[in-house]
């Protein structure tokens, strides 16, 4: 999607309010200094999102949540499995796990992570356009970044052409994670956000 320079500046400026949001939540949650920067902030077809996280056969860490009010849509949260397992021990003090499988516990901080993500994030997007937002508990999924977008499509009859991605690196004392938040609105969603955009 092509926008002007004033309305790119709009949409990275969304990035970092999400971003300073959520820094300010987690830094609550893990009791220690968190920073979170925005690399990047656009919106690409559904298609892309795979190549946007490394490629179609990448095995990831999906955090998936339904957007119910005024802006019906899907977020999925997706981190290798590697900076998954950072952020897991992050919430629970343990060593960074070398599993290839998650435990409940992991599963559980995960969860934890994606509702203090999601809200932070829709909070800032919310307050941008004018609408209100309210994020599901997460599903988690470990799968190929393909498989996943695949599952949204499918399982979760997703008709948007288009995701809006905050591209976030958090960086703590002694760890550093990158993620990928998508923001998948219904098609009428995606009408709301690029007229705001365009104001």
């Amino acid at each position: 999607m092509n926008f002007t320079d004033i309305q790119k500046d709009a949409l990275q400026e969304i990035g970092n309010i999400c971003a300073g949001n959520a820094a300010t939540a987690l830094s609550q949650l893990l009791d220690r200094p968190i920073k979170i920067v925005v690399p990047r902030i656009l919106f690409l077809p559904i298609e892309d999102v795979p190549k946007a996280v490394g490629g179609s056969e990448k095995l990831v860490v999906g955090l998936m949540l339904r957007v119910f009010g005024d802006l019906p849509s899907n977020i999925v949260f997706i981190f290798s499995q590697r900076d998954a397992m950072i952020l897991a021990s992050l919430v629970t003090g343990k060593p960074v796990s070398e599993s290839t499988v998650i435990s409940e516990m992991e599963r559980s901080a995960l969860k934890e992570i994606g509702v203090i993500l999601a809200n932070a994030y829709l909070g800032a997007l919310g307050s941008f356009v004018g609408l209100g937002l309210v994020p599901t508990v997460p599903e988690l999924i470990m799968d190929m970044a393909g498989a996943i977008v695949d599952y949204l499509l499918i399982e979760l009859s997703c008709k948007s052409e288009f995701a809006l991605l905050v591209e976030s690196e958090l960086h703590e004392p002694v760890a550093s994670v990158t993620g990928h938040f998508f923001l998948i609105p219904d098609p009428a969603g995606m009408e709301l956000i690029v007229r705001a955009i365009g104001k």
